[in-house]
């Protein structure tokens, strides 16, 4: 079956050499996949011919793009052009199935929230992320979902429930983990902990007979892979997500630095070498592709700013699996069904 995906060619510090190749890439390993690059043609048809590309892609000529360091709301009201809002109509028009983007994540999020609808039901998309987790605690799979990581900063219960079926669903079905764990992210283990917010969503979440709510995990938990998905606050998301980014930057730059100041710690990262490997391909963004914006009609997939060519391969391919798994539909069935069993309970908050 032939799928579409319009790829935002502007979006990203490597764009869009890096975009067009990561496009042609997906191409090459999917014959039936259908792409709209939206962006500069001149631009983009000098990248496909570097890229010696024999595919048949459609593009639609934009003139304005959002920066990298752009306010998005200011950028997107004076480019209503731009190709990430081109993009993203494109999809809601239905002349494709997904759109991937690199560019600016919040110029991304709101271009998605006005130019695409809503699952009925749901209140607010969530941003999701993929982020690595350690193998040695045998129920972990090596990786888990945060959301919301920045596009809600403050949450009711109700969304933050609506956030634990999104994700449970997308990590069972492009992750492929059975009977996904659902935790709550908060400052203890203790289902009074974190103030009302926090403590009805609990009780929501115990009630979620469609869910795997193991309960409530603090931060010192997330990196040892005791949860598949951990829901939060888009702002503490963020921040906890921006922290987990900077440690992994530390560990890489002191690695370099051991590397080329004594000969002992030469001799001990050779011999380290193959687990050092290992963890760099964990924690390396381009094997994720990006982080699904999930709650909207259709699959956004918001790839890292600074994502190569086979960064945006492997977003376009879990766009694709996305698509095959009828993501949106699922999440709207099983939000669907909770609302109604809640629709009382949700009228005062």
């Amino acid at each position: 079956m032939s799928y579409t995906v319009v790829v935002d060619a502007m979006g990203g510090d490597n764009a869009p050499e890096e975009i067009v190749k990561g496009v042609v890439r997906a191409m090459d390993d999917d014959k039936n996949l259908q792409i709209i690059l939206t962006g500069d043609e001149e631009q983009i048809n000098a990248e496909l011919e570097k890229a010696e590309s024999k595919h048949k892609i459609e593009i639609i000529h934009t003139t304005e793009n959002v920066g990298m360091d752009e306010s998005p709301k200011k950028a997107l009201r004076e480019k209503p052009q731009a190709s990430i809002n081109i993009a993203t109509r494109i999809v809601h028009e239905g002349r494709a199935d997904a759109v991937v983007a690199a560019g600016n994540t919040g110029a991304v999020v709101l271009a998605a929230a006005n130019n695409m609808q809503v699952i009925q039901g749901i209140e607010r998309a969530g941003l999701a992320a993929i982020y690595p987790t350690a193998k040695f605690n045998k129920e972990s799979r090596g990786a888990a979902l945060m959301l919301d990581v920045g596009a809600t900063l403050k949450c009711t219960p109700k969304q933050l429930v609506h956030f634990a079926f999104m994700g449970s669903y997308y990590v069972q079905h492009i992750l492929n983990v059975d009977k996904p764990r659902i935790a709550l992210l908060n400052i203890g283990e203790e289902e009074t902990k974190g103030g009302e917010v926090l403590t009805k969503t609990y009780a929501y979440l115990t009630e979620a007979e469609d869910l795997n709510f193991i309960g409530n995990v603090e931060g010192k938990d997330i990196p040892h892979g005791v949860a598949d998905v951990i829901v939060t606050e888009g702002f503490v998301g963020n921040i906890t997500l921006k922290m987990m980014e900077g440690v992994g930057d530390l560990l890489k730059q002191t690695g370099k630095y051991a590397f080329r100041k004594k000969l002992t710690w030469k001799i001990g990262l050779a011999l380290l070498s193959g687990g050092v490997k290992r963890l760099k391909a964990k924690t390396d963004y381009s094997e994720y592709g990006g982080a699904p914006i999930l709650g909207l009609e259709k699959l956004v997939i918001k790839s890292h700013g600074r994502s190569n060519a086979k960064a945006i391969a492997n977003a376009i391919k879990a766009a694709v699996r996305s698509i095959e798994e009828d993501v949106a539909s699922h999440i709207a069935d099983s939000i669907k069904k909770f609302n109604s069993q809640h629709k009382m309970d949700f009228l005062d908050i």
